[in-house]
């Protein structure tokens, strides 16, 4: 029986083997499209994917505003009110509109006077502009870079709200006031028009410098700013991300910086060198205390989720808030404050969503090389 067996197995075995059709070949692989066909719609849908990104991260955002001269210095705060995108596909036209203050101090001498201004400019801006978008991806930092190149000078739109306060000094200058009054050009009306063409030189000479989206995946941390940082790099950190970006304050100011997601709560440390008081509160309700400011008008409430006066170093939290929530900062000084203020890296990492990517937990990213602080894996859901 045994014999049997394997005889018929190798009968079975040589039949089957005779009379079996080989195999079909496997189906060749798909054309792969590399040409300047598929080139371009992958450039159109990365345009599309990043303008949108861009409008959702600046519409509502109080951004702070430099010191002419001094980059490193906030004196003002920029409310983006409207942000609207048209894609035509690579090319990108952004509009953007909003109210900002600024705090300006000018000196100028004319026929025997001297006028100065030392006020809080208070102003609308709208601004278009058109240009393309670049994407760009370092592996070693694992920053993805959205960069928007204006391929035209801004068609920038600035309106000053108020004003100014002058103070006239000199032999002249009361005379000058008084006939200026009389003919409808009086010093606050020139200082006025003077704002008007400094404002509109400024945002041009700011917005045809581009803007940048960055973002490091192994952190989730991101950051918005004019101007195209190298590859690699998320670009120059922004009040709030460091007590190293100092914040002036003049006698009566009031700034706002936001907004911020605090789904897990949100910590700030300060450090000020005079009296001011801080705050958090949902930015909705922010919003409309920053329209009346820049229009002069009676402030409404607001209700903080947390407020704290500091004058020197301190601290203050909220629990999670299903609101995003603003910084509100306000002078209790009468003489001028210099302020900063810091969330933690690892919270405002998460906040935004946390790692995109895995990484190696050796991976160190340098806030001197890389512009994103602290390591990336501790910054890991």
């Amino acid at each position: 029986m045994r014999a049997l067996f394997v005889v018929g197995s190798a009968t079975l075995w040589f039949a089957c083997g005779k009379h079996e059709k080989p195999a079909p070949p496997p189906p060749p692989p798909p054309k792969v499209i590399r040409g300047a066909v598929g080139d371009s719609d992958l450039r159109v849908m990365l345009a599309e994917l990043a303008s949108a990104k861009a409008c959702e991260m600046m519409k509502g955002d109080l951004r702070s505003l430099n010191a002419q001269g001094r980059p490193d210095i906030t004196t003002g705060v920029l409310w983006i009110r409207d942000c609207k995108i048209t894609n035509d596909r690579t090319n990108v036209t952004f509009h953007l509109a909003g109210l900002g203050w600024q705090w300006t101090d000018k000196v100028q001498k004319k026929a025997g006077g001297t006028f100065e201004v030392h006020d809080y400019a208070k102003f609308a801006v709208d601004a278009t502009l058109e240009g393309n978008i670049d994407i760009a991806y370092d592996t070693k930092s694992h920053v993805m870079s959205l960069w928007y190149s204006p391929t035209k000078s801004p068609d920038v739109k600035f309106t000053p709200l108020a004003a100014l306060d002058v103070d006239a000094k000199g032999v002249w200058s009361s005379v000058l006031g008084e006939l200026s009054s009389a003919f409808g050009d009086s010093p606050e009306e020139q200082s006025k028009d003077q704002a008007k063409v400094e404002g509109t030189e400024q945002f041009q000479n700011q917005l045809v410098q581009g803007l940048t989206v960055a973002v490091n995946l192994c952190t989730g941390y991101q950051r918005i700013s004019t101007g195209r940082p190298p590859k690699g790099q998320l670009g120059p950190e922004n009040p709030g991300e460091s007590l190293k970006r100092a914040v002036e304050f003049e006698p009566g100011g009031l700034l706002a910086f936001g907004p911020y997601a605090a789904h897990d709560g949100m910590h700030v440390n300060v450090k000020s060198d005079g009296p001011v008081r801080v705050g958090i509160a949902c930015a909705d309700a922010v919003y409309p205390v920053a329209d009346a400011y820049v229009n002069e008008k009676p402030e409404p409430p607001l209700k903080m989720l947390a407020q704290s006066d500091v004058n020197g170093t301190g601290s203050l939290a909220v629990k999670s808030q299903r609101c995003k929530v603003a910084v509100v900062v306000r002078s209790l000084a009468k003489q001028k404050v210099t302020f900063e203020f810091q969330r933690p890296p690892r919270e405002i990492a998460q906040s935004t969503g946390g790692a995109m990517i895995h990484c190696a937990r050796d991976q160190e990213v340098s806030s001197g090389r890389h512009g994103s602080p602290g390591r990336a894996a501790a910054r890991r859901r």
